[in-house]
Order: C-alpha cells, then structure tokens, then sequence
C-alpha cells in the first residue's frame, strides 16, 4: 500500500512530526538502555576499585613499616657496634 502522492502541506508536515516523535523515542529507548548498562558496570565496578585501592594502601603501610622496622633495626646495631 502506497502513502498518496498529492497531500496537503499540514498532512505532510504531520507526517514528518510523526516521523520525527518516532525518532526521537527510539533514540530515547537506546539512551536509556546504555545508561542502564552503564549503571550496571558501575555498580560492578566501584566495588572491585574500592577493593583494589584498599589492596594497594595495605601494600604500601606494609612496605613502609617493613622499611622503618628494618632501618630501626640496621641503626640500633650500628649503635651496637660502636658502643
């Protein structure tokens, strides 16, 4: 079935409003989805961020420690040695 061919310029202009409600809406619906991805991978990812920051802390207060334990250490048997 074919669109007629002789319309009037408000039928017309009604047609492309319609056309472009369309668009509209279905990009819309694409925007809303990606966003709803998009939470769903920050949902996912913050968690496994704050993990992984917390991990890293850890590691540097441990090296940090393990290096003051060790430098105390290496200037106490220094002390030692000269007493």
């Amino acid at each position: 079935m074919r669109l007629p061919r002789n319309i009037s310029a408000g039928a017309a202009s009604r047609r492309r409003l319609l056309a472009d409600l369309l668009i509209a809406i279905a990009i819309a619906v694409v925007a809303f989805l990606l966003a709803a991805g998009v939470g769903v991978v920050a949902v996912l990812a913050l968690p496994a961020l704050l993990v992984l920051l917390a991990w890293i802390a850890i590691e540097a207060v441990v090296r940090s420690v393990r290096r003051r334990s060790a430098h105390s250490r290496g200037a106490a048997k220094t002390s030692e040695r000269q007493g």
